[in-house]
């Protein structure tokens, strides 16, 4: 008997030991079901700003291959490829990929900005690809060997690429690329590189015409800049303006992507502002002045009024205006009204000035015939050499309109 008792005893230790083990097991099976559970992990881990269960989103940004949307109130992880959209300020991230090369710089043969030279063919300048050689006035120059015009050749294409697609690394990179660009603007190649490709044109477009916002710290505003690319690209050369009369009426019709706005109504309603800063409007008369050498272009602007935008700058007393205005002066002389300067007289203007009651009211004040009224406002004001020579030459331009109806005298 005794020896039954003992054998008998170990029994519930061992039932306590196997339900302890499977116990055990038990629960990392159970917490690891629960942390892949969708009903238990996940939705507390997502965004739901509506009902819609379609309209959620991880917390934490998952990145793919593809570049995609971050909302505002994500989570992004460390070591991504992060860029922004420069018309709808959203960021844009994916996986970053440490040797992906830089599809701008294709053809380019860099590393970190340093020119690769093969022995045998030192001579040989690398420049981006389709570069023009010969066109009807005459040979592009291409940009002269070395590092310095390699470094600049690749400035160049990675902020032409950023206006082309409209995504950028960071607000601080794209004003900083389109303060090189203006730089190089001024060369003709570069100026033509510029003017060739038809999204490029229509960014800058965009930009001209939008209101002056936030910019990065000791950065020009971006629609002055843009409007200083412009004036740069078409300044001495033709085949630039050339490039953009040939789509000019596509290019009007075109919206742009921040508001939806056509390019054409905010050229000749936004353009040109006193809401705008001196500097901003001073780059923007010099691009229109280049656009406007242009015979279909010139017509065009005619015919939209285009001037109305340009006088209300010259109603501004403060001196901070002096610069604009006189660009405008420069404008309408060389444009219009002084033929030794290249004008075509007769386009501009057409009948009779207006008088003093007419121009002085808001209501009129911006008629083609208040040209003349304001050309004597700012004599009387300031004095200026083109002002007096503006108000001459307006004059002058009337009486060749004697025959015209007279809406009344100065």
């Amino acid at each position: 008997m005794p020896s039954i008792r003992s054998k008998g005893r170990p029994l519930p230790i061992i039932i306590a030991l196997i339900l302890g083990l499977l116990f055990c097991l038990a629960v990392p099976a159970t917490a690891s079901a629960s942390q892949h559970s969708p009903k238990a992990g996940d939705k507390s881990d997502l965004i739901c700003h509506t009902s819609n269960p379609e309209e959620c989103y991880p917390l934490v940004f998952e990145p793919t291959d593809e570049f995609q949307i971050v909302h505002d109130d994500q989570q992004l992880p460390n070591g991504l490829h992060v860029r922004l959209n420069i018309w709808t300020g959203k960021k844009e991230a994916k996986i970053n990929v440490p040797d992906e090369i830089n599809p701008a710089l294709e053809g380019l043969p860099v590393d970190q900005a340093v020119v690769l030279v093969d022995q045998e063919q030192q001579e040989t300048i690398q420049v981006p690809k389709g570069a023009p050689k010969y066109n009807n006035v005459g040979k592009i120059k291409e940009p002269a060997p070395g590092g310095e015009a390699q470094v600049e050749a690749i400035a160049f294409m990675e902020t032409f690429e950023m206006l082309k697609t409209g995504v950028i690394p960071s607000d601080e990179e794209f004003d900083h690329g389109l303060e090189g660009l203006e730089e190089l603007s001024h060369d003709i190649y570069y100026g033509l590189k510029t003017t060739e490709e038809t999204d490029v044109v229509k960014a800058l477009f965009c930009l001209m015409g939008t209101p002056e916002g936030q910019v990065s710290q000791g950065a020009t505003p971006r629609g002055q800049q843009a409007a200083a690319i412009l004036a740069g690209a078409l300044s001495n050369n033709p085949s630039a303006l050339n490039e953009i009369a040939k789509i000019w009426m596509e290019l009007m019709d075109s919206k742009c992507p921040q508001d939806g706005a056509t390019i054409h109504e905010l050229f000749y309603h936004h353009t040109i502002s006193p809401a705008d800063s001196p500097a901003k409007v001073k780059a923007a008369v010099s691009a229109i002045n280049g656009l406007i050498k242009d015979e279909q272009i010139r017509k065009h602007f005619l015919e939209n009024n285009g001037m109305k935008q340009l006088l209300p700058i010259l109603f501004q007393e403060s001196t901070e205006w002096a610069g604009a205005q006189r660009k405008i002066g420069q404008l309408v002389l060389d444009t219009f009204l002084d033929e030794d300067m290249g004008a075509q007289l007769g386009q501009w203007p057409r009948g009779q000035a207006l008088s003093k009651e007419v121009c002085a009211v808001p209501e009129t004040a911006l008629e083609d015939g208040c040209w003349d009224y304001h050309a004597e406002m700012m004599v009387r004001l300031h004095g200026t050499p083109w002002s007096k020579e503006l108000r001459k030459r307006l004059a002058s331009a009337r009486k060749a309109n004697g025959k015209l109806p007279n809406h009344g005298e100065l």
